[in-house]
């Protein structure tokens, strides 16, 4: 995947700007699948589950997923750049090789492998922005006994209820009548609390990007920078103060 270590300022604010048009893609697609059904079934055919790929990690998710698409080669040539970094943000602007490679193939791609590419790549930045965790992630947890894990995954996805991991862990709530279990599962189909949702989202997802990269190393200036400049954290005389607040707050998580 992109070597995150060498992004600049620039090419950390393009990613930046990206953020939340990649967070409304869950409700214009639910839009779209509720007020024009008979549209979204003639593009993309009758729906499948996809909630089996969350068993992946998060990079192997978007490797299986590119692999179907038959875009691997392209993601290939990008890390073989001297900048893998710059080469993913220009690969997926408007108009450049994405759209183009989108263009070329529309007529023969997998619309159903498509579908799956968004909805999957979506819910997981979700995730990264309300628990500093994609979905892989805490689908391991689960796997190591977590319920808390369980509950935070179905509010950002309810179709993870069909994921092999989940679905033996309801069984096993359904057969011991574990009525506290359904309890928090019921608050966790309603999806992210408003407190959740909120703005700081997008810092988070963005210290997430840029964790392998060595915080320590950056300076307060260098800090304001990168967040402050790209409009993740409000201007304000303690901000890298509070940046690295929540940087070390992310540490304590594994996020793939």
């Amino acid at each position: 995947m992109v070597d995150t270590k060498k992004l600049t300022p620039e090419q950390f604010s393009e990613i930046a700007k990206m953020l939340p048009e990649i967070r409304s893609y869950k409700h214009e697609l639910a839009d779209l699948a509720k007020n024009n059904p008979e549209r979204v079934k003639a593009v993309f055919g009758d729906c499948t589950s996809w909630s089996s790929i969350y068993e992946l990690s998060f990079v192997e998710q978007l490797a299986y997923l590119f692999i179907l698409l038959g875009l691997h080669e392209q993601v290939i040539e990008v890390n073989k750049s001297s900048s893998p970094s710059q080469a993913f943000i220009e690969m997926i602007k408007d108009g450049a090789e994405l759209d183009q490679w989108y263009e070329a193939n529309k007529a023969t791609i997998n619309k159903t492998h498509l579908l799956w590419l968004a909805v999957v790549l979506q819910r997981n930045i979700l995730s990264i922005m309300l628990f500093h965790q994609s979905l892989g992630a805490l689908v391991d947890l689960v796997k190591k006994g977590s319920d808390e894990a369980y509950f935070k995954a179905v509010s950002v996805d309810r179709s993870i209820l069909s994921c092999p991991t989940f679905a033996d862990r309801l069984s096993r709530a359904e057969l011991e009548n574990d009525k506290p279990f359904f309890i928090h599962l019921r608050k966790s189909l309603k999806g992210p609390s408003l407190k959740n949702m909120a703005a700081i989202g997008d810092l988070r997802y963005a210290i997430v990007l840029l964790r392998e990269a060595g915080f320590d190393k950056y300076t307060d200036d260098e800090l304001i920078s990168l967040f402050v400049n790209a409009g993740l954290y409000p201007r304000h005389p303690s901000a890298a103060k509070n940046i690295r607040k929540h940087i070390q707050a992310a540490r304590k998580f594994a996020t793939t």
